[in-house]
């Protein structure tokens, strides 16, 4: 089949046609995807600031009590001589962060990372499921092109034969309107597939990063049709994997700022201490004089009071927030396992070989008319009939698939991808 396509992508459209496998389209959006650049950077950014918290305030120099307004008759010897008669002040200082200000804010960093790599993956997590679900879309859309433009090039054939006949009064005008009707239905059906297979074309370039002028993607349906579901695990294996998605983490993330925040602005309420080592010449009872000293601001009336009581109200938003994240994460997680649990049901009472048996009945039916063994209302009804049972097959097969993907969606675990496993091709 994959070859057919091929051929069929070649016929359908003159400009250039990029053919892609599954994995070739994923390969190709974790390496391209300019949002998912991003937030790598954005990554790499809050590390730098994380880094950039475990340094220590510098040092402070000054230099002071230069008199160059001198009123001295004389001139001045030079600032270094003997015996040293300008006056100057030296001070150098350093600051001490007291209360672990410096650990608490390399925690916050450090935090901010964990937000910064969970946005990831909750980014992620979305751009793989539309990525997913577009590509079994245009897999869907795809086989209906096929199907379509096969039945659209048998009936144009058939229309010219039946107009010819009407034309020579051999069959009645009533025959050749309605094969000519079922040939514009099967148009406008084409039309409408058409449509949403550009649709999905459109969504598959952006998510791939293919500039125009874009080339047709046409994706390899190897695989689409499955004879069996991929595992269902049980519910109470699946309903732990809500603590592994993105949108949990970020909220799991949010708490840990908000801690590690409440935490810096309480060591805030406690001052710190600039250390001083201070040298004086001419400026005192001495020539020259050394001292050290201390300086710090006495916490009277600001001690942080508001700050704290925020952030305490903001932690507890935060866990709520966090503890509403997760019960909506397990309810989807329940939704979607119960959905799947219905298709199950359907699944068991469907036939497996509708493709193969339309092949072959499609074959015999245009045969018989040919050879006038079927009349043209036994071959409409057939055409109208089969053509539904089997786009109805195909969008049971593209429910599999996307129930599949919203599965992995939902639980958005590597150990949940693996208990769910793959469903099984089709021989």
């Amino acid at each position: 089949m994959w070859s057919r396509l091929h051929l069929l992508a070649t016929l359908l459209w003159a400009q250039d046609t990029l053919y892609l496998t599954i994995s070739e389209a994923e390969r190709q959006f974790l390496q391209k995807n300019l949002s998912l650049i991003a937030q790598h950077l954005q990554i790499e950014s809050q590390k730098a600031l994380a880094w950039q918290a475990r340094l220590w305030p510098n040092p402070s120099f000054t230099a002071e009590q230069v008199d160059i307004f001198t009123k001295a008759e004389a001139a001045l010897p030079p600032f270094l001589s003997q015996p040293r008669v300008n006056q100057v002040a030296l001070t150098l200082s350093q600051t001490i962060l007291t209360a672990r200000k410096r650990l608490k804010g390399v925690a916050l960093a450090n935090a901010e990372v964990t937000l910064k790599e969970a946005a990831l993956e909750e980014l992620l997590r979305q751009l793989r499921y539309e990525l997913r679900s577009t590509i079994a879309t245009l897999q869907r859309e795809q086989i209906l092109i096929q199907l379509l433009v096969g039945e659209a090039s048998f009936l144009h054939q058939l229309v010219e034969q039946y107009r010819a006949l009407m034309e020579k009064g051999l069959i009645p005008l009533s025959d050749y309107f309605r094969l000519q009707n079922l040939h514009f239905r099967i148009q406008a059906d084409l039309r409408g597939v058409r449509e949403r297979w550009e649709a999905a074309q459109h969504t598959l370039r952006q998510l791939l990063q293919i500039s125009p002028p874009a080339p047709i993607i046409w994706v390899d349906t190897t695989g689409f049709f499955v004879g069996s579901l991929p595992n269902l695990p049980p519910l109470n294996i699946l309903l732990p994997c809500a603590q592994e998605r993105g949108d949990v983490r970020i909220a799991a993330a949010q708490v840990r700022i908000q801690a590690a925040s409440l935490s810096v602005e309480r060591a805030s309420a406690y001052p710190d201490i600039d250390f001083r080592i201070m040298y004086d010449r001419l400026g005192g009872y001495r020539l020259n004089q050394w001292g050290i000293g201390l300086a710090f601001p006495l916490p009277l009336f600001n001690r942080n009071q508001g700050k704290i009581t925020a952030l305490t109200y903001n932690l507890r938003v935060a866990e709520l927030e966090y503890e509403q994240t997760l019960l909506r994460a397990q309810s989807e997680i329940t939704q979607v396992w119960r959905k799947a649990l219905n298709l199950q049901e359907q699944w068991q009472k469907m036939p497996h070989d509708v493709v193969s048996q339309y092949q072959q009945a499609t074959a015999i039916y245009r045969e018989n008319l040919l050879s006038g063994r079927v009349s043209l209302n036994d071959f409409l009804n057939f055409s109208q009939s089969s053509r539904e049972m089997l786009t109805q097959y195909v969008d049971m097969q593209l429910a599999a698939k996307l129930l599949e993907d919203e599965l992995k969606y939902v639980t958005a675990g590597k150990n949940c991808d693996s208990a769910i496993g793959e469903s099984h091709p089709k021989n």
